[in-house]
């Protein structure tokens, strides 16, 4: 689901329901579970109907007072229920959107909102030098990190030792993930990132240091599992 359409969906049960619950945002990974808690305290004992919704109309789970929980045909073998919880296993990205805990009492009243998004793991990132050059005071190394849907290039540059990015950064934003190249403590890191905490793509670290005295020695130290090291020669043209 795009996030427009949650956006509407959302506006909409503002209205339809009390508007005194928040709305709490989960991200999982697409072929976990995610759990939908709902307190006992937010439900009276006297309440006639209770459900968990998708998108406002399809139930997951409903039961009247002191009856049996039914779930839905759609969700067999896949919601697990305590009391006011849910459990929804193996969540595909078909399954973002808006659930909604509801109760009836004298009338419609609103347990727990959640907006969940699902989302892939984050492909893997291809960091490449793309050039690298030098002169009798600087060294500049242009970079360009790769995942299977997008790409960013940039250009680090070092003087007297110390080493800058060219222009304000580089990052590139899809629907569902961030890709960024940054210097940090003289490493340039490629970073593939989505919403979900601690899901971060695959890292590439390129040590880059440039040390200035009567010959100028450029090195790039790649990072991943074994190390590999690049030298540039000793004087003004570099090869690797």
């Amino acid at each position: 689901m795009n996030l427009v359409l949650q956006c509407v969906i959302l506006l909409f049960l503002s209205f339809q329901y009390e508007a005194s619950r928040a709305v709490t945002s989960v991200f999982v990974k697409k072929g976990h579970d995610v759990q939908l808690d709902v307190k006992e305290d937010d439900v009276p004992e006297d309440f006639s109907f209770f459900a968990w919704k998708f998108n406002g109309t399809k139930h997951l789970v409903s039961f009247v007072s002191a009856g049996k929980p039914r779930v839905s045909n759609l969700y067999t073998g896949r919601v697990e229920f305590l009391t006011y919880t849910v459990k929804l296993k193996n969540v595909q990205e078909t399954d973002s959107g808006v659930y909604t805990a509801v109760f009836t009492e004298d009338k419609d009243q609103t347990a727990a909102i959640y907006s969940v998004t699902v989302q892939a793991p984050v492909s893997p990132v291809n960091l490449t030098v793309d050039s690298v050059s030098s002169s009798s005071d600087s060294c500049n190394l242009t970079v360009t990190c790769r995942t299977q849907d997008s790409h960013i290039s940039t250009t680090f540059t070092c003087v007297n030792q110390t080493c800058s990015e060219d222009g304000d950064g580089s990052k590139a934003t899809t629907s569902a993930a961030d890709l960024r190249v940054y210097l940090e403590n003289d490493s340039i890191n490629c970073n593939h990132s989505n919403q979900r905490p601690k899901n971060h793509g695959a890292m590439l670290l390129y040590l880059f240091l440039c040390l200035l005295s009567s010959l100028l020695v450029c090195s790039l130290l790649y990072e991943e599992q074994k190390k590999e090291n690049i030298h540039c020669g000793k004087h003004s043209v570099c090869s690797y």
